[in-house]
This record gives structure tokens, sequence and C-alpha cells, in this order.
């Protein structure tokens, strides 16, 4: 019995020798997986282009993907329009998707549609809490809707002022040679001209509008020796530097156009509840600002044609033929050239780069020597936001994804890569020190001020109940479709302002007939 015993145990012993070796075997087959559980399959819808979401998948999923055994399937949306209309296919016909990249704008109307359920539902309170502890408390606002966390904050995007440093040292050291025109131009609009004591700061930080009317007054009547002809950038003799107009913004009639047309307006004062008045004075002194800029030729051509886009101005500063721009964070990376090895090369001579909270809003208009009114600085801020669908198979999950991809080095990762600003108070903190590139920081360091200075969230009036259109046909009537000499003075802008609306309003009515 004995010896029967004995071969059992050792007939035993060599079956589950060979049980291990196969494991082994199957181990070395897949050594990403040693656990040779059933992969979970996850579904996330993003919008990005496919060559950012392989260098995301590879950079930011991956990491989880092996952790958690995941199978990650990463979607492509080119707009944020594009996601919501993905959204609501998803809640007709669900299909298993998980996490949604969403952005602010849409968030409450993502919301009304039934089409997202709270993030908070996939987290315990303490899960939340802490979750939330980590990020900047503006951005946390933006995914709170009925005292409810509804969506939780990936990343953000804040416009500030690009600019060319040897542009900025020549127009402080060479202004005062205009002085006499630009106090003229000036004085036909306001009566005056040039505030009293009037000098051009040396830092674009503490300018406002007089500030870039004169810097670009400058820069539009001089040759540029350190735009296209630098020799920075090259040592052909040939190429004589040029006399140009060296400011721009988004003047067009689409979405980028309509958005900086409302930050000038916002930085001239204007406020949610001011929509739909259009004589009202931060809308007088914008048109105004916009008439004088147009009347002197201190805006390129193309703002006098189709206008032109963010796309079109960054093309512009790219071949070094801008001074000072409005720009994102995104943008940015894209003009400059990444912060890693491997990214693309940005414009020539990316090194005289430089960027400011945007100018501080001031009337054209002077009482006692100074502007009459004052607004600020100012900028919208758009923040990305990651949702759960509303038949999410997984909110849990969700949650845990969407948290994990907002950890410190992700988000840094992602700002050296992509130019997303982050959202976390710790890089807010720690920015000049966790960002090795002296370029990056002073990027990342007039983006933390700017919404310090003046941001919000866009008016939901502003798309949905087309004020944007509106403001877009009445900035075309004042500034574009009056002759270039026609007067620029408030009381001729104001006129034009009603005549404008007389028009808009004929023209409803005949549409409403």
């Amino acid at each position: 019995m004995r010896r029967i015993l004995s071969r059992f145990l050792v007939d035993g012993l060599v079956v589950l020798g060979i049980a291990v070796n196969v494991g082994f075997l199957l181990i070395n087959l897949r050594p990403e997986r040693p656990h040779l559980g059933r992969r979970t399959k996850v579904r996330i819808l993003l919008r990005a282009s496919e060559p950012r979401i392989q260098w995301m998948r590879a950079n930011e999923f991956a990491e989880f993907a092996v952790a958690k055994d995941i199978d990650f399937e990463l979607l492509s949306a080119p707009t944020f329009e594009d996601v919501h209309q993905k959204l609501i296919e998803e809640k007709k016909h669900p299909t298993g998707l998980l996490l949604a990249d969403v952005d602010d704008e849409h968030a409450a109307e993502l919301k009304d549609g039934g089409l997202v359920r709270p993030i908070a539902d996939g987290a315990s309170t303490v899960e939340l809490r802490e979750a939330l502890s980590e990020l900047l408390r503006e951005a946390n606002e933006r995914g709170v809707l009925e005292g409810k966390q509804w969506y939780l904050p990936k990343r953000a995007l804040v416009n500030v002022a690009v600019y060319l440093r040897p542009a900025i040292e020549d127009a402080y050291l060479h202004w005062e040679e205009d002085k006499k025109a630009i106090d003229a131009a000036l004085k036909e609009a306001n009566g005056k001209g040039l505030p009293d004591d009037f000098r051009l700061r040396r830092t674009p930080d503490r300018w406002d509008s007089f500030d870039l009317f004169v810097a670009a007054w400058t820069w539009a009547h001089h040759p540029a020796r350190w735009a296209e002809a630098s020799r920075r950038i090259s040592a052909d003799n040939s190429i004589a530097p040029q006399i140009a107009p060296r400011v721009a913004w988004p003047c067009g009639n689409g979405e980028d156009g309509s958005g900086e047309l409302l930050n000038q307006l916002y930085r001239h004062g204007m406020t949610e509840e001011q929509l739909g008045h259009l004589d009202a004075p931060a809308v007088l002194d914008t048109l105004q600002w916009q008439a004088l800029f147009r009347k002197h030729g201190l805006l390129p051509t193309q703002c006098e044609k189709d206008g032109m886009e963010q796309r079109d101005v960054n093309g512009l500063f790219h071949e070094r033929k801008l001074a000072w721009a409005p720009i994102d964070q995104a943008d940015s990376i894209w003009l400059h050239g990444g912060a890693r090895r491997d990214a693309e090369p940005g414009m020539p001579g990316p090194g005289d780069l430089s960027w400011a909270t945007l100018p501080q809003g001031v009337s054209a208009e002077l009482a006692g020597g100074q502007p009459a009114r004052k607004g600020r600085s100012f900028s919208f801020e758009e923040v990305h936001l990651w949702a759960v669908p509303v038949h999410s198979p997984d909110p849990k999950l969700a949650f845990q994804i969407a948290r994990f991809l907002a950890q410190r080095g992700l988000q840094q990762r992602e700002a050296e890569a992509e130019g997303m600003l982050p959202v976390r108070e710790d890089l807010r903190q720690d920015y000049p020190i966790a960002f090795r590139l002296e370029w990056m920081q002073r990027l990342l360091d007039a983006s933390y001020r700017q919404l310090q200075r003046g941001t919000a969230d866009t008016p939901a009036a502003w798309a949905g109940d087309d004020w944007d259109d509106k403001y877009l046909k009445l900035r075309q009537a004042v500034v574009y479709g009056r002759p270039k000499d026609a007067p620029v003075t408030l009381d001729a802008i104001r006129e034009a302002v009603r005549r404008a609306s007389v028009t808009a309003a004929a023209e409803a009515t005949h549409d409403a007939r």
C-alpha cells in the first residue's frame, strides 16, 4: 500500500511540475500579462487627432492598461461638436462607451439631454473629495451642475499674448520718433490724443489699449529687422527688412473671430448681463479701437477681405511676420516647438518668443487726461472635462481612469508634449521647478497669471441666443462696412451702431414674415 501511495505521490508531483512548466511557458509567451486573466476591454471617446491618440496611448494610457490588464479602444472625434453627436448616438444605441472627453461649453447641454451621468456616481465621497482637492478650484467648478460634480477636469486652455522680445525692445526704444503722428491720429478720434504723461511700458504684462496701439503703430511704420530678415535666423543679406502690420488677432466671421471679439468686449468691461445692449460703453470702446487699427493700417490686409482665423494668425507668426498676437498654450507649443526631444521644430528663432497676460482694455476717450473707462485684462478659459456616458458599463472604472490620467506626472508630460494647461494645484504652484525649460516656465507663468487677472466661462447665451452672429454683423458694419477713412470718433461709432441696429431689426422683421 505504501508503494502504491508513493507512486501516486510521485505521479502527482510530475503532473504538477508539468502544469507549472506549461504555465511558465504561457507567461513567457505574454510576459506583459503574467496573471493570464481575461482582459477588460474599454472604449473611450477623445476629441483628438489620430497621431495625438497614438501619443496618448503610449504615454498616458499604457501604464494603466498594464496595471489593470485593460485593452483600451480609443475613439477619435475631430471636434467637441462631433463628441456631442457621438454621445447622442451612444444614448440611442449603446456600444459600451465608458468615458468621453468633452468641453465646458457643452456640459450643461449634455446633462440636460440625458447623454451623461454624474462622474460622482463612480466614486465614494472620500475618493471624490481627494480627487478634487488636487485640482484647481476654478476648474472643478466648471464640472459642477446643480450642486453635483457631473464632470472631472481634464485640461484647460486660456489665451495669453505671445510676442517677439526684440520687437518689444525696438518699440520701447523708438516709439517716440512717431509720437507726433500717433498723437494726431488719436486726437482725431478722442479730441485730445495720448493720455497725459504717456510712456510705452517696457513689458507687455503692463500694457493697456493705448500701449498696444502705440507699439502696433511703431512696428507698422518702420522696417522690422527682427522679423523675416532677422540675422538670428538667416545670414542672407539680400533679405531686406520689411514695413508691414505686425499685430493680428482673429478677425474673421467664424468661431475664432467671434471668440476674440467677445474677449475684447469683456476686456473693456462687458458683463453677461449686458449681452444685447449694442450701445453699451464696452461695445462702443471695442469697436472704436478696432476702427482705429483698421483706419491706420495696423492689422494685416486679410482682415479687409475674408478675415483671419486663429490658424492664420499662428501661420503669420510662424513666419516671423508678427510681433504680437493672442494665442493659447497648445498653439504656443506648435509655434515654439515642443519641449520634448522628439517634438516637431517650431518657428525660426523660437528663443525670441515670450508670453504675457493680455492688455487691459481702456477707452480711447479721455477724462482728466486719462482713459475715461477702464476695463481689465481678461481671457475666457476653456476647460476640458471627463464625462461618463449615460450607459457607461462601469462608472467606478471610469472615475478611476479619469483620476489616474489627472496625476501630476502625466499632466506635466502632456503639457510639455501637447501644450495643454495643467489643472493640478501643485503644478500651478511648482511650475518653475517642475518644468525645466525657461520658455515653458514663461508660457505657464503668463497663463496662470491670466487666470488670476481675469477669466470666466463663455456665456451660454453668446452662441445659444445667436449673439455671436449678431455682434459679428455689428462689427462688420461699423468697422469694415464703412469707408476706411470714415470718422472714428465715439459719436461716429455710436451713430454707426445705431444705423446697423436699425438695419438688423428691419431684416429680422422681414425674415419673420
